[in-house]
Order: structure tokens, then sequence, then C-alpha cells
């Protein structure tokens, strides 16, 4: 899995392009979002990313207009947009069912937009043709959607959005109907048009891999609430919660309680005495705690090794998976519950038969302190 990996600016003060102001929406006794502070800097590509129900498309909807918020106001590139009709924010969206007009053709179906806009059939032209250029697929234009594929057809819809030239685009699973394969053509076509138009996107969706590989940043929502936010590489690397290590990428949790001071990292758990050396603010000394490890983190060793990584623990082999490139291997622990490995397939030190006896091992900084509750 490849992980975006992008500088923030530090201290960053420019005006946001989209400011979510304390906003919060109930629909009748429901709270689908919680009082929620969002900034979007401008040309950034940010992901709001969650399980269903977890707020992210209330989000969305808050921002495009389609919806009210309960409390709070939605301002955008510094115009409080709150009560602003969805037609008058300057903004593009891009839907999970293409919603093309199936008796138009593409050309006219990437042209309404601009008809609605009254613009000059000369224009008109120019910018079809430049969009349909863009999305590289200027030979269809006097097909109909049905005449295409899925990805030719998210292609187009994505030029429809393009051709009035929004300053911030709204993508609501816009790869969520295509196959595995047509999904990861799509997101290096949106990223390659994000980066040639440096315009403001704002994408959602429950698709880990997605989140992780496009984005800027990534806001995580649980719950109707922010989760966690920052860039790829801190949500994988540094989850701040437990929700937050699950929900992005694998990871084994085990839970324990910390022996003497917070910040020596020292866990009793089921399985034996535990080191982290990532400390945790939240977690104070004596505080009971779940410890996070990635698979690919976790060393596949005989039981003998002598190795010299500050965790190790007794195992036995229960099943071993291949993915192609990468291989998962479950061991069963001492206490019953599993860890997994995963390994490159062409770095893999020794394979091991199921029932085998083995020794898992990874360092002290691979391991993350989590708060218990």
């Amino acid at each position: 899995m490849y992980i975006a990996h992008h500088q923030v600016p530090a201290g960053d003060t420019a005006q946001p392009k989209v400011w979510l102001e304390n906003v919060s929406k109930q629909y009748g006794s429901v709270t689908a979002l919680q009082p929620s502070d969002l900034k979007v800097r401008s040309g950034e590509f940010l992901t709001i990313l969650g399980p269903s129900g977890s707020g992210k498309s209330t989000v969305l909807n808050l921002i495009a207009g389609m919806t009210n918020p309960t409390a709070g106001r939605v301002w955008i590139d510094g115009r409080d947009c709150t009560n602003v009709p969805p037609s008058k924010r300057g903004l593009g969206m891009v839907f999970q069912n293409y919603a093309l007009m199936p008796h138009m053709s593409v050309f006219e179906n990437v042209a309404f937009p601009l008809r609605v806009r009254r613009v000059t059939e000369a224009e008109i032209k120019r910018r079809v043709g430049e969009a349909l250029e863009l999305v590289r697929l200027p030979s269809v234009a006097g097909r109909k959607p049905a005449e295409l594929s899925g990805g030719q057809q998210q292609r187009i819809s994505i030029a429809r959005c393009l051709v009035y030239n929004p300053a911030i685009i709204l993508m609501d699973e816009p790869l969520g109907a295509l196959d595995k394969k047509l999904r990861e053509e799509m997101q290096l076509e949106l990223k390659r048009l994000h980066v040639e138009l440096k315009v403001t996107a704002l994408y959602v969706t429950h698709d880990q891999e997605e989140a992780l590989t496009m984005s800027d940043r990534i806001v995580l929502f649980n719950g109707g609430r922010i989760e966690q936010a920052g860039t790829p590489h801190e949500l994988y690397f540094r989850p701040r919660t437990l929700f937050s290590a699950k929900f992005l990428g694998d990871s084994n949790v085990l839970s324990g309680k910390l022996q003497g001071r917070a910040q020596d990292g020292l866990v009793e758990t089921p399985v034996g005495l535990l080191r982290s050396s990532n400390g945790n603010e939240h977690v104070g000394d004596g505080a009971s705690v779940h410890l996070m490890v990635r698979p690919e983190n976790v060393l596949l060793l005989p039981p003998d090794n002598k190795h010299e990584y500050a965790n190790g623990l007794e195992a036995m082999v229960v099943d071993t998976i291949s993915f192609g490139g990468v291989i998962k291997t479950f061991a069963r622990l001492s206490d019953g519950s599993t860890m997994t490995v995963q390994e490159l397939t062409r770095a893999r030190r020794q394979a091991f038969d199921r029932g085998a006896r083995v020794r898992l091992a990874w360092q002290a900084e691979d391991m993350l302190l989590l708060p218990a509750a």
C-alpha cells in the first residue's frame, strides 16, 4: 500500500478555502454531526474518511449547501455561505453514480453546465474540447454514455465538473462503483488532474487505501465527530486512538497496564512484558493502555532465535495466506489471541508450516501506546 507523504506547512495562517466553523447537524433527535471545526487549505486534496454513518457525507452536503447546519457557519473563500444556495457557491460536484444524461451525447453532457450559464456556442466548443483533453477522452465526444466503460463515464462526469472552472471540487465516493483495477487507475488520474489544475478538492470515501494514496491531508470521522486529522503518514504511523489505528491499515493490538512511569513505556500484558519507546501525552503513570504494532514491523523468527529486538513473544502459526507480492502469517499467542505478520514475498526470511512454533519480534519504536478509553 502506497502512503502519500506530503509536507503540511507549519503554522499555516493563510485564509482557508473552506471553513466549517463549529458546525453541527441534527435530523430530529439524531445527531449526524457533532460540533466540528474544519479548515481546508487552498489547493489541497483533503479526504473526509470514515465508516458508514460517521458524518462524512453530512460534511460534504453542508459545504455544498444541500443542507443547512443546525448550528455554526460555513465559510467559502472568506465569505459566509451558510445560507447561500448551492448554485451560488462556485462548487463542482462529482458523484458515485456519474449522473450523466443517457439521451445526450458526451459533448452535450459536458456542455450542459455551460448552457445553463448561457455561455456562447464558440466558448462551449472550446471549453468542452479542453475538458475532454484533460480527462484524455477527446475522441468520444459524439458517443452516448451507454457506449462507454464505467471508468470512461466517470472521467466524463469529471470533465463536466471541470468545464466551468470551479474553485473547489467536491467528490462523494466517486470511484465506489468501479472495480479494483479501474479504481486504482482513476486514483492516479484524479491526482494528476489535481496537481495539474491546482484546484482545491474535498474527497469523501470509506476506503482507507484511497485516502492514504491520494490525500494531502485526511480528516477521519467517527460517530459524527472528528477522530483525528493529519497527513496520511501521520494517521498511519502515529494514530492517536484505537479507532484510528484499526481503521487505517492492519494493526496488531494488545492490552495491558503501564508499569512504573509512563515515559518508560513498560507494559504488563497477558502475554508478557512489552516495551514501547513512543510516549503518549494522554497516558498517565500506571494507566491501562492499548499497544499497537503494524504487521509489516513484526519479524517471524525460529523459536530459539537470539534476536536483539526489545519485544519478543512465542507463538504458533495457524495460517499463511499469499496475496501475490505479500504474504500474511497469522500466529496464536499464549493467551489465545492472534497476531499478523506481513512480509514481502521476495524478502521472506523463512517459511513456517501451520502448527510450527515461532518467535515474533519487533522494536520498541514500532509499538505505539494508545489510551484504553
